[in-house]
């Protein structure tokens, strides 16, 4: 009772008002789940489906319960930010599906308001539902035009309006942040690339550079990472050590967002993991980069890079903004979950959690990128399979999960075969398991193999004659065997061009 009159009548007030906006907000985020879930069932399953009925009948019961509470039901889009009530609805990462899903309906249709009626009756929400789960809109008026079939339908207790004329510009903003995305993809090769210069010279290292560089990586991976995931598709043979580097960076910082890692402890990861292979730079290039077998003499020399990156890391003149956890990962990340690996020396009970995510993303870049004494470069397909064949020996198997789930059965960039002839890249995974064998990509080549700058299409959409699912994965086919490269896709969206030139053969192959 004394900590209650401690307080003054404006600070309840206030403490009494937070703590309403975070009971909203997680009310907002249940219901946001459960119509998420509803409309994916209702774009698969008829009207009269079971499931379909289960997922209304308990959202249905959520409005219900909500509004007889709150006496009111308002979801509202705004800046590509989701509101309840006027309450901001905070997703975190396991939810983040959810909150895209309904982000990209509502741009889709125009809609930046939708009201639900304390009276609102079962009836109406299932005809609502069914309408924006399945209508077929005209692109040129899609707002006008939901609205008229609400109104055609009898929807009166369920009322939408049109999204603000700057929150449409929703497909510029995407464009923009693929553009963003590839400059600090290079900016951060080129800044590594200085950071290895100014090491040669005994210069400072820009430490405060690396972690605005971090920051920006996260934002960008935020607003997009199946893009980000994309650029990671880009090899350069001739700066391995600098591209690797910056594609584990970004795998790290996506890997670790989907563990749940927060906004601070994202960008020590992503810093740990841009010097993870700083000691390399004391490795002679004869060794890095020779054709054939090591000798054990030579492979001595590549084991010591782990603690040469650290002893580098140490001794940095800005070292106090560096996350000691780098330290970490720079010795560790050649060490597996069973502690076997090297440095062979370095003798712990367990391994930084911060190493582990390294690991098992310097370990797929590294298999899936062309190296002068690797005979065979695995596709992400293939790197992906052997990775989990080694659970628990080589890769945390948590960790691994979480990674495998990050990059999909088909992941980003991987090209496919449809059932229609066609070829495609992957570009997006598929946030619902139910659906992993079903990314969105790009169509590459007609059935024809004549290499095409096609759309984009979600393998989930059917057919509205057989309700059958209009586009199939038949198998990977490994780009080597191709004249495409993968790479040249994501830089021109980044661009914001299309590749459309003709191969000088049809892309078709035999896997």
């Amino acid at each position: 009772m004394s900590e209650i009159l401690d307080h003054s009548p404006s600070e309840l007030q206030e403490a009494y008002q937070d703590e309403k906006q975070k009971t909203l907000s997680k009310i907002g985020e249940q219901l946001l789940i459960r119509i998420s879930s509803t409309l994916k069932t209702a774009q698969v399953f008829e009207p009269n489906n079971i499931t379909l009925i289960q997922q209304l009948n308990i959202l249905y019961a959520s409005l219900e319960g909500i509004l007889a509470k709150e006496a009111e039901a308002v979801i509202q889009i705004t800046k590509n930010t989701l509101f309840f009530n006027s309450v901001r609805i905070k997703f975190d990462f396991s939810t983040f599906a959810h909150f895209k899903l309904m982000r990209e309906e509502f741009n889709a249709k125009q809609i930046g308001t939708v009201n639900f009626d304390p009276a609102l009756d079962k009836e109406q929400l299932k005809e609502f539902i069914i309408l924006f789960a399945k209508a077929r809109l005209d692109k040129r008026r899609p707002f006008e035009d939901f609205q008229a079939k609400l109104r055609n339908a009898g929807i009166n207790l369920i009322s939408v309006e049109k999204m603000h004329p700057f929150d449409m510009g929703s497909g510029i903003q995407v464009e923009s942040v693929k553009k963003e995305a590839k400059k600090v993809f290079f900016k951060s090769i080129s800044h590594l690339k200085d950071v290895f210069e100014r090491d040669k010279q005994n210069k400072r290292i820009r430490i405060k550079t690396t972690r605005r560089l971090m920051q920006t990586i996260v934002n960008i991976i935020v607003d997009n990472e199946p893009f980000m995931l994309g650029l990671t598709n880009l090899k350069n043979y001739d700066e391995y050590t600098l591209n690797h580097s910056i594609n584990v960076c970004v795998l790290s910082i996506c890997l670790g967002r989907r563990l749940g890692l927060d906004r601070k402890e994202l960008i020590e990861l992503g810093i740990a993991a841009f010097f993870h292979d700083i000691g390399k730079l004391e490795i002679p290039e004869e060794i890095l980069n020779k054709p054939g077998k090591l000798t054990a003499e030579e492979r001595a020399v590549i084991e010591k890079h782990p603690y040469l990156g650290a002893g580098k890391l140490i001794h940095l003149r800005d070292f106090g903004n560096l996350p000691v956890k780098a330290l970490y990962v720079a010795l560790e990340h050649h060490l597996k979950a069973d502690l076997t690996g090297y440095p062979r020396a370095w003798k712990k009970d367990s391994i930084d959690v911060y190493s582990r995510i390294v690991e098992i993303c310097d370990f797929f870049d590294a298999v899936t990128t062309k190296r002068p004494y690797r005979k065979k470069t695995f596709t992400r397909y293939e790197a992906l399979q052997m990775m989990l064949e080694k659970t628990g020996e080589e890769f945390d198997p948590l960790i691994l999960k979480v990674f495998a789930n990050m990059i999909g059965a088909f992941p980003i960039g991987t090209i496919v075969m449809l059932n229609t002839d066609e070829l495609a890249i992957v570009v997006e995974n598929n946030p619902d398991m139910k659906y992993k064998l079903r990314p969105k990509v790009k169509l590459i080549a007609d059935a024809q193999g004549n290499k095409i700058a096609g759309r984009t299409v979600d393998l989930t959409d059917l057919d509205d004659a057989t309700n059958n699912f209009i586009r199939s994965i038949v198998r990977p086919i490994d780009p080597e065997v191709t004249d495409i490269n993968v790479a040249d896709y994501f830089l021109s969206e980044g661009e914001g061009r299309v590749i459309a030139s003709p191969p000088s053969s049809p892309a078709h192959t035999q896997s």
